[in-house]
């Protein structure tokens, strides 16, 4: 799929979405500081750069869910590994555009 540019993907999101519009991402947490150098190899990025870039796009955070963490996720397998598929450690963020 190529290099993950996830500011352009949330602001294309942004731009589909009407005011008050909501978006919910949920993704595999990658080790934190890792940005997306990990997108490609193991499927996994960094939390706090999906929440940069939506900030960066206009979105505000509403609010996050530990529902699908999993801190026995140590990040450096793929998630398609048998060894982790299925459990990894994934982040839940509830973002809207203003509006």
């Amino acid at each position: 799929m190529g290099p993950a540019n996830v500011p352009r993907v949330m602001r294309a999101l942004y731009r589909a979405l009407k005011p008050g519009g909501v978006l919910l991402v949920i993704d595999h947490a990658a080790q934190a500081g890792s940005g997306t150098r990990d997108t490609e190899t193991l499927h996994r990025v960094d939390p706090d750069t999906i929440v940069r870039a939506a900030a960066g796009a206009g979105f505000r955070l509403e609010s996050s869910s530990a529902l699908l963490r999993n801190a026995a996720d140590d990040h450096r397998l793929r998630v398609f590994d048998p060894a982790i598929r299925w459990h990894t450690d994934q982040v839940m963020l509830k973002f809207r555009r203003p509006g």
